[in-house]
Formats: structure tokens, sequence, C-alpha cells
């Protein structure tokens, strides 16, 4: 799946800690900064991270960073790609 069709795709789901790390990435933190902030490892961070690349089909930080603005959250806090016209 790539991320052009992840625009059009309603059932890419990420958990609230993806959804956390998300955040961050798009704030323009390293793994480094994100581990310190939330006191985890930074190799957990770039778990994270390759989830989310996997789930979100991006290729790099910029376009992990890009996905965020394409986010609606539901009252759980799960993350959902909505379409945005």
């Amino acid at each position: 799946m790539t991320f052009a069709s992840l625009l059009n795709s309603s059932d890419t789901t990420l958990t609230a800690r993806e959804t956390e790390i998300l955040d961050f990435i798009a704030r323009g933190l390293t793994s480094k900064q994100i581990a310190r902030e939330l006191n985890i490892s930074p190799y957990t961070v770039n778990t994270h991270r390759d989830n989310l690349r996997r789930k979100l089909g991006a290729h790099n930080g910029a376009q992990l960073a890009s996905c965020r603005a394409h986010l609606s959250f539901s009252q759980s806090g799960e993350a959902a790609m909505v379409r945005k016209f």
C-alpha cells in the first residue's frame, strides 16, 4: 500500500503510542529526543517508526510527518486516515 492510496483509505488505524510518536515526529523531534520525552529506549521509538512507515506506506520521516495532517481521531484516541477534500 502506498502513501497516496492511504489518503483514500479508512481502514488504517494506529495505536495510542504510535499516534503519540507520530505527533513528536511531526514536531521535528529525533528518535533520541522522543525516547527521552517518553522515558523509553530509542530502539523502541525506532520500532514504532518502522511500524508507522509500514502502516502508512511512508518511506521516510518527512512522509510520516505529512501523514499527521491527514489523520482524524476517534473518541478512544485511535487514529484513522480520512479523505481530505
